[in-house]
C-alpha cells in the first residue's frame, strides 16, 4: 500500500524558502544548523541536502518534483 503523506504548513513554508534562496548560489541553498533537521522532515523526492563539516550545517536545493510543487502551490 502506498501511504501519502501531507506537507504541513511549516514544510511548505520551508520550501518556499529553499526555493527562494537557492536562485542566490548556484542552484543550492545554505542551511543553518537549527534548520537542518526541520528539512530532513521533507519527503526527501522533494529535495536534496548534503552536510558541510561537523557543526550540523548544510546545502540544500529543490529537486524538479520539488520545485514544481512550489510553482503549484503559487496558484493555489
Amino acid at each position: 500500500m502506498n501511504e501519502e503523506q501531507k506537507l504541513n504548513a511549516g514544510q511548505k513554508h520551508l520550501l518556499k524558502l529553499l526555493a527562494k534562496e537557492q536562485k542566490c548560489v548556484d542552484g543550492w541553498a545554505q542551511v543553518s544548523k537549527p534548520v537542518y533537521p526541520l528539512l530532513q522532515s521533507i519527503p526527501s523526492g522533494f529535495v536534496e541536502m548534503s552536510l558541510v563539516g561537523d557543526e550540523g550545517r548544510g546545502i540544500a536545493r529543490l529537486t524538479q518534483a520539488g520545485q514544481s510543487l512550489v510553482d503549484a502551490m503559487a496558484w493555489l
